[in-house]
């Protein structure tokens, strides 16, 4: 999965502000979710750039969500982080391999990926925090493929 540490450390530290509720240090941020604090920084720049954090600076600053949780997509959160979401390497363009293009499992790849993205677009800050989270069905070609205790039906 290419699902990234700093997506990883951008979606923890904005669900570590969603459970606090006030304005918190960007120290506190870091030792808590274990984030290196100099990436923490780093990460806290590009969340307030995409306006999904406000920061004040100062002796009494710190970050806050910009808005409610319920209104910040996960995918927003990990997609400001670092990067587009993509599950499967081998689906994003310029993929280097020889069978690129002419392979079934690619497109099938392709459609989970793209489902599951959807997911995490619908998918709120607020659904993990209150972790009212229930694992989606995505559809692959016609037949639907249940996700959950470690087997696909």
């Amino acid at each position: 999965m290419i699902i990234t540490s700093k997506s990883d450390y951008g979606l923890r530290a904005a669900l570590y502000l969603a459970a606090q509720g006030s304005r918190v240090r960007l120290r506190e941020i870091s030792s808590t979710q274990h984030i290196p604090e100099s990436v923490c920084a780093h990460i806290m720049r590009k969340l307030v750039a995409a306006e999904i954090v406000n920061s004040v600076a100062g002796p009494a600053g710190g970050y806050t969500l910009a808005r409610e949780p319920e209104s910040i997509s996960v995918a927003s959160v990990l997609t400001a982080a670092d990067r587009d979401i993509c599950i499967f390497r081998c689906v994003e363009d310029g993929c280097d391999c020889d069978l690129d293009g002419k392979c079934a499992f690619q497109m099938i790849l392709k459609d989970f990926g793209r489902s599951f993205a959807e997911h995490l677009e619908q998918l709120s800050l607020a659904d993990l925090h209150n972790k009212k989270v229930a694992l989606p069905e995505f559809t692959v070609g016609a037949a639907p493929v249940s996700v959950g205790q470690g087997k696909a039906s």
